[in-house]
């Protein structure tokens, strides 16, 4: 390994959302390859059942930020994951002594140019986006040469066998499971009654898992009209979602297009299962071509008989999701990064 870096990256951290995700799967492969990381992150935040690491230090809020932490740690690179609800106004103030002593990097993870007045007022040393989309926005504030295209982290491939998973969970081992998870369940209502009709001619259970108050509570009221539902309130581990993965025989993916641009982070967590990843043909799955299977609301009852069939198709998504998986895994999109810190930092030191 070349020389250990020391990073300071500001993001949610242990936090079911994008950013974090990106973050977590970043963040400790760093650590893994010997670099020093310390992570801001806020102080409350819906958290998963990750515990917080020594390195993360919670010390603001939307309109709080405690400068200390920023200013005392010790890093050579500094790296700010911007979501909406940030303390953009406080953090602005102690910039200058973060540039001071490292390489500034931005993370564009909103889709859109962000409202904040004070978004456009930092002087980034690089800003990083996921794809040309990101770009053609971002280029109306930040000068195109600083506007780096670094896609999102995949969590690294990871198989299992579905007996042993079914068996650890206590699912049945003679139906086909169906997983859907996630913090937005209502969105998959409409499919119910198609997957209904499928119930009948393919035994099958469809598993629920959340951490929402209110979508349990709404799926526990409809499992009385369809019982093939099995609901179960969790806040999920890492380990215990791929777990959950390896004994289902696909993941239903569902979310309307956004007028901005938009990926989806939950199927680049799970692409590494070795699941076949049923995705509403939104603009959240654009950056996929064969990896994920895509289906308008009328199509899904067939899409599933094909994985439940498991159709030549079914086989080709899974071989291009590994191959995505290996081409954007965590380990190597963390490597890009350490690259353009090292570039920075030689770009500063005038040997470029």
């Amino acid at each position: 390994m070349k020389n250990e870096m020391k990073i300071g990256m500001m993001s949610r951290w242990n936090a079911p959302c994008g950013a974090a995700v990106h973050a977590e799967l970043v963040g400790r492969r760093w650590i893994e390859k010997g670099h020093k990381l310390t992570v801001f992150a806020p102080l409350e935040e819906v958290k998963t059942r990750e515990k917080d690491e020594p390195f993360v230090v919670r010390n603001y809020s939307n309109n709080y930020l405690d400068p200390k932490p920023f200013i005392e740690a010790d890093y050579d690179a500094f790296v700010h994951h911007n979501i909406s609800e940030m303390p953009m106004k406080e953090l602005f103030g102690i910039f200058p002594k973060i540039k001071e002593k490292a390489k500034t990097v931005l993370v564009a993870h909103q889709g859109r140019i962000p409202e904040d007045p004070y978004f456009a007022k930092f002087d980034w040393d690089a800003i990083v986006c996921f794809d040309e989309r990101w770009k053609r926005f971002l280029v109306d504030i930040f000068p195109a040469e600083k506007i780096h295209i670094i896609p999102y982290p995949c969590h690294p491939i990871c198989h299992g066998d579905k007996t042993d998973a079914r068996r650890k969970f206590g699912l049945p081992e003679n139906k086909r499971i169906i997983l859907i998870y996630g913090i937005s369940l209502h969105k998959y209502l409409c499919h119910l009654p198609r997957i209904e009709r499928l119930n009948k001619k393919y035994p099958l259970i469809l598993l629920v898992l959340t951490s929402v108050d209110d979508w349990f509570d709404l799926f526990e009221a409809v499992k009385h009209r369809y019982s093939f539902i099995v609901l179960r309130k969790e806040a999920l581990t890492i380990e215990e979602l791929y777990t959950y993965l390896h004994a289902s025989d696909c993941l239903i993916y569902h979310t309307d297009s956004s007028q901005y641009a938009v990926l989806s982070s939950t199927v680049h967590t799970c692409m590494g299962g070795g699941r076949p990843i049923l995705a509403h043909n939104s603009n959240f799955v654009e950056c996929f071509d064969k990896e994920v299977l895509k289906y308008k609301s009328n199509e899904i009852e067939e899409k599933l008989m094909d994985i439940f069939e498991d159709k030549e198709g079914c086989k080709m998504a899974l071989k291009a999701a590994r191959e995505y998986v290996k081409r954007n895994s965590a380990e190597v999109i963390a490597k890009k990064f350490i690259y353009l810190f090292e570039t920075l930092s030689m770009e500063k030191e005038g040997k470029r």
